[in-house]
C-alpha cells in the first residue's frame, strides 16, 4: 500500500518539478542571505561556547523541512478536502482513517527529506561547514521527528478550516510560532526565563535540544527523544477522529 501512495507522490512532483527545484534550490540561498550572514557576523558562538554556524545548522534545515511540509499537508487535507474532494474518495477505500492519515503523513516526510537533504547540502557549502556522517545522521533523524510534529499540527488546522484566508492566516502564523519557539535561531537564553521556561518543554524544543545534545555533546537524551515521538504519535491518533469527524463518516 505504501507504493501506491509513494507512486502518487511522485506523480504529483511530476506536474510540479521546476517550481519544486527552484524551491528547494533558492529557499536555501535566502535563508542563508537573510538569516546566515547577518547573523553570524553578530553571534560567533553560543553561550556553551561552541560555534554558533554549526549550532544554527539543524535549525536552518528544520526550517526548509518545515516550508516543504506546509504545501504538502495544505493539498492533502485542504485542498483535496474542500475543493476537488478527492480526499473523500480516499477515505472511502477499506483504509482505516488511521491508516489513511498515516500514509499520507508518511509520503509527506518522506518527500520532505529527499528535498531537505539536497538543503542540507547548500548550507554545508555556503556555510564552509564540515560536519561528520553522523551528525548529519543526528539532523537527519531528528528533522523527521520534528517534521512528525508540524505536520500533526498542520493536518489539525488543514481539517479544523474551511475557508482558504483563514487557513493562510492561521498556518502563518504557525509557521512563525515554529521558528521563534523551537530554538531554531536562537538560544533560549536570549529569552525572559518565564518564556524561556515554557517554551522548552514544547515537543519541537525538545526535538532541536535532543539533536544539538548528540552533536555536541555525544548523549542520548531518551526524555528528549521519547515525549515527542509519543505526543506525535498520539497527535496522529487524534487527527484520524478528526479526519473521521469532518467527513462526517
Amino acid at each position: 500500500m505504501i507504493q501506491a501512495f509513494l507512486l502518487r507522490r511522485w506523480w504529483l512532483f511530476r506536474q510540479r518539478i521546476f517550481s519544486t527545484i527552484t524551491l528547494v534550490v533558492v529557499l536555501p540561498i535566502i535563508i542563508h542571505l537573510a538569516l546566515t550572514l547577518g547573523i553570524g557576523n553578530i553571534i560567533l558562538e553560543t553561550i556553551t561556547r561552541f560555534s554558533y554556524q554549526k549550532w544554527l545548522y539543524p535549525g536552518l534545515v528544520f526550517i526548509v523541512n518545515t516550508v516543504v511540509i506546509i504545501p504538502i499537508i495544505y493539498r492533502e487535507f485542504f485542498d483535496l478536502r474542500i475543493n476537488s474532494k478527492t480526499l473523500i474518495t480516499l477515505s472511502l477505500t477499506p483504509l482505516s482513517k488511521l491508516q489513511l492519515i498515516g500514509l499520507l503523513l508518511l509520503t509527506a516526510l518522506i518527500e520532505a527529506t529527499i528535498f531537505s537533504m539536497v538543503a542540507m547540502i547548500i548550507f554545508l557549502y555556503l556555510m564552509d561547514l564540515s560536519l561528520s556522517m553522523l551528525d548529519l545522521l543526528y539532523i537527519l533523524v531528528s528533522m523527521n521527528l520534528f517534521g512528525l510534529i508540524v505536520s500533526n499540527g498542520l493536518i489539525t488546522i488543514s481539517l479544523l478550516t474551511d475557508r482558504i484566508n483563514t487557513i493562510f492566516i492561521v498556518t502563518f502564523i504557525f509557521f512563525f510560532f515554529i521558528i521563534f519557539s523551537s530554538e531554531l535561531l536562537f538560544e533560549f537564553e536570549f529569552y525572559p526565563h518565564r518564556i524561556s521556561a515554557v517554551l522548552d518543554n514544547l515537543p519541537t524544543s525538545m526535538v532541536s535540544n535532543w539533536c544539538r545534545s548528540l552533536m555536541f555533546n555525544g548523549y542520548f537524551d531518551w526524555t528528549l527523544f521519547l515525549t515527542p515521538l509519543g505526543i506525535g504519535l498520539v497527535w496522529t491518533i487524534f487527527n484520524s477522529v478528526l479526519l473521521k469527524r469532518t467527513l462526517r463518516q
